[in-house]
């Protein structure tokens, strides 16, 4: 009997309809395709009068297969013997080669192509159905009498569900690390300004050192040696110009690192956050057929309701989160705030086994900011060197040599600033990798169990939610773990060069 419950409840979770679950918001436009509400990075418009949709989101939805030709910008489609194809920004689109005129040219928004509704029905003969007062498309390609043949679908292998929302199909442009770093170079007025201190720099030190015929030992001529100290000085801003130029580089480096992989990390909450909307309107209908069928009360609809409203709520926060994240990123790299782009380049795991003592004796010796320091020091030191008593008005000699005490200690902070910040960093990436380890220790088991709710599915004694739920739970873990990845990518690049991450606000900021 229970099993015989079990199957029952699947075949109506199967074969009813979503309810209107929440009223759309003013503006958005719901898809929902064979009872189904579709997700989208890219929602549906209204264009002249004219409903466009996501076209890879609703044809492969519908059982279609879509590819992509980015240099043609051409989008084919397959069902079947049917052949579709358009082409971006043409209203004309073919039919096994037979022309069909459409409403409204095809367009690409935010990675997705859109389409005319009215083109799905003539592509694939589904039946399509806009409601304008709920703002609301309706499609379906199932037969009126799918219900019935539905209820032999427990006894059938059940291909795992997979979520409903579309990501970054047709981008213009695709976007790899290296080429990031390379345009926000190219973009970064602090490296313009950099570049040019430099030759600023040079030729003041060439004009200061026309008068320079030796390096005094000791104080002596007082005119001598105040030319030989501001060309010493000369010559360490010049130096220091082609350092400073050099960090900054390496700082957008750093930025763009971070801000890459952040968009990265943005990608996956948007799409886990689409498939937790998914689940939350399969456990709404679960709720709504229990308590059709008197198994439940209206509270726990109640439930479930809320709970599907604050998933809409979090997917709408992850989308904005991404658009800032790309808008980020695109301010870095001289590209226009609506830009959107495919990232060619995701950060794969290894385990990481630079020696966190070997590393700070390297970035003690080639850190910018200590070598600078350092000549601080020295400038201090040649000063008391060639310190005049003679000269009425001097700076006293004691605090000449309090002055070389403080570029010392400002020395030995930078040391100590940039070791903490390796020992940190260092200590950063062992936690993360500790939390990928447990990470895939869980995916094992939450695989395992997927496969063990498709084989009880198969016999009648699981539902399909229970499936779902199994499958997104990998899809979590995997997705977490990405990200977990994605940061140990930005910190080992932090571990190599600490000052630059140090010194990426102000490149940033350019």
């Amino acid at each position: 009997m229970k099993r015989f419950g079990v199957a029952l409840l699947s075949t109506l979770v199967l074969t009813s309809a979503f309810a209107n679950l929440v009223g759309a918001q003013s503006g958005d436009i719901k898809v929902i395709i064979n009872g189904v509400t579709q997700q989208y990075t890219q929602s549906p418009v209204v264009s002249q009068n004219t409903t466009l949709v996501p076209l890879r989101g609703v044809f492969e939805s519908l059982g279609a297969q879509v590819e992509w030709d980015s240099k043609a910008k051409k989008v084919t489609a397959s069902k079947n013997d049917d052949t579709l194809t358009l082409n971006i920004g043409s209203k004309l689109a073919y039919k096994n080669s037979k022309p069909v005129q459409l409403d409204a040219a095809t367009q690409i928004q935010k990675g997705q192509v859109l389409v005319p509704l009215r083109f799905v029905s003539q592509s694939l003969g589904a039946k399509v159905n806009w409601d304008r007062t709920t703002r609301t498309v309706t499609i379906s390609n199932q037969s009126s009498g799918s219900a019935t043949d539905t209820n032999s679908l427990s006894s059938k292998p059940l291909a795992a569900p997979v979520t409903k929302v579309t990501y970054d199909t047709y981008y213009n442009d695709s976007l790899t690390y290296e080429d990031a770093v390379k345009l926000a170079i190219a973009d970064s007025t602090s490296v313009k300004t950099g570049e040019v201190s430099i030759d600023q720099a040079g030729k003041i030190l060439k004009e200061t050192g026309k008068n320079i015929d030796f390096v005094p030992a000791e104080a002596g001529y007082e005119g001598q040696d105040k030319a030989y100290k501001g060309y010493a000085q000369t010559n360490l801003n010049y130096e220091a110009t082609k350092k400073n130029l050099e960090m900054t580089k390496e700082s957008i480096e750093y930025n763009v690192k971070d801000l890459y992989n952040k968009l990265l990390q943005k990608q996956n909450a948007v799409k886990l956050a689409a498939l937790n909307i998914e689940d939350a309107e399969r456990k709404l209908k679960v709720a709504q057929i229990k308590r059709d069928n008197q198994m439940s009360s209206d509270y726990e609809v109640t439930q479930a309701t809320n709970q599907l409203t604050q998933n809409q709520a979090a997917l709408d926060k992850a989308k904005k989160d991404l658009d800032s994240a790309y808008v980020s990123l695109n301010q870095l790299i001289g590209y226009k705030p609506e830009q959107r782009y495919e990232l060619k380049d995701k950060p794969v795991y290894s385990e990481f086994k630079d020696n966190v003592e070997t590393k700070v004796s390297q970035v003690l010796t080639s850190s910018t900011a200590i070598w600078l320091s350092e000549q601080k020091v020295d400038l201090a030191e040649l000063s008391l060197k060639l310190y005049n008593f003679s000269t009425p008005g001097n700076t006293p000699y004691e605090a000449e040599q309090l002055n070389v005490e403080k570029a010392q200690y400002a020395t030995e902070g930078t040391k100590r600033q940039l070791e903490e910040a390796v020992r940190t960093i260092y200590n950063n990436i062992k936690a993360l990798e500790s939390q990928y380890s447990q990470i895939q220790a869980g995916l094992v088991s939450a695989r395992s169990a997927a496969d063990m709710a498709k084989k009880q599915f198969d016999v009648g004694l699981a539902t399909e939610l229970q499936v779902y739920e199994a499958n997104l739970k990998v899809t979590t873990a995997e997705q977490q773990a990405e990200d977990i990845v994605s940061s140990i990518d930005t910190l080992k690049l932090a571990f190599n060069k600490p000052w630059a991450m140090q010194g990426s606000a102000g490149a940033s900021a350019q």
